[in-house]
């Protein structure tokens, strides 16, 4: 059996007759024939019904000619897998987010990218606390997303597109403490924080939320299971604001205002990636998309 045979096997059940599939296929009647016999012959019985005026499928035949239709499938997609390795498209692509950034936002292009590109298999991981930074310059990804402060220019040579910014609330579970009754930092020193683990870099650590040096923390290196810890009451903490829109809404989180500090910080998302890197023509037309995406946000 091959595939032209099944290409034939196609044009003669769509089309009808031996003379319209011949002549869309450019070939002789006899020809096509002979092939459908070839394969008759190959497995031992008839697929064409050739006793009425047109021709049909036997029921044995109606099951094979639906198997033979995803094999045509397959093989016009690998032939689309060729060429598109064949003109340079990355068979792998990483890229790195943080949970600061929206996901519906990470999302959009990526959905895109995977009808252009269905060569390539994508690598998608989420993160908190400067991990998509870290992978950038590990080389652990090809295209990270997250907060970007300008001193990070010196952690490598990065190219940069803002996106949008984000905002981090301080809030609390009602069930923890009455929110009104918090005025100034010392007032939530006695009461337990939960927070993201901080990273390796030198500029992440205490002195950045002073007012943390509280008697207990619960510490994680996600952000669900800070949300959950927020939720349950187990501490108060900061997290993105997008992220608990809800639990706000509900009252399931409240607001923590603070006379003294700062009770809300926002920052820039950015995308970014190594300069000293080559670029595919994925990394291309990603970089592109969230470039508009930049543009449309301003």
């Amino acid at each position: 059996m091959t595939l032209e045979q099944l290409r034939i096997l196609q044009q003669i059940v769509e089309l009808g007759s031996l003379k319209r599939a011949a002549e869309a296929l450019h070939k002789t009647q006899p020809a096509l024939s002979m092939a459908i016999r070839k394969m008759e012959d190959e497995f031992g019985f008839q697929i064409l019904d050739r006793s009425q005026y047109r021709l049909q499928l036997t029921s044995r035949g109606k099951t094979f000619y639906r198997q033979s239709l995803s094999v045509l499938e397959q093989s016009e997609y690998l032939k689309s897998l060729g060429r598109q390795l064949a003109q340079g498209d990355e068979p792998l692509f990483r890229l790195s987010y943080e949970h600061v950034c929206p996901v519906d936002l990470v999302m959009r292009p990526m959905c895109e990218a995977q009808k252009r590109f269905q060569a390539t298999e994508f690598r998608i991981r989420g993160g908190v606390r400067f991990t998509s930074l870290k992978q950038i310059n590990e080389d652990e990804a090809d295209l990270g997303i997250g907060p970007w402060f300008h001193l990070f220019h010196s952690l490598g040579d990065l190219e940069t597109l803002p996106l949008m910014s984000f905002n981090i609330v301080l809030v609390a579970s009602p069930s923890l403490i009455d929110v009104k009754k918090i005025k100034r930092a010392d007032d939530l020193r006695h009461i337990p924080v939960a927070s993201i683990m901080e990273t390796e870099f030198s500029f992440d650590n205490e002195r950045l939320t002073s007012y943390q040096n509280c008697v207990q923390h619960f510490k994680t290196r996600d952000i669900i299971t800070l949300k959950a810890l927020l939720k349950s009451g187990i501490g108060w903490g900061l997290i993105s604001r997008h992220e608990i829109e809800d639990e706000l809404k509900s009252g399931e989180l409240q607001r923590i205002i603070l006379d003294d500090t700062e009770s809300e910080f926002s920052g820039e998302v950015r995308a970014f990636r190594r300069k000293d890197k080559r670029h595919g023509a994925v990394a291309q037309y990603l970089w592109e998309q969230y470039k508009m995406i930049g543009n449309e946000k301003r």
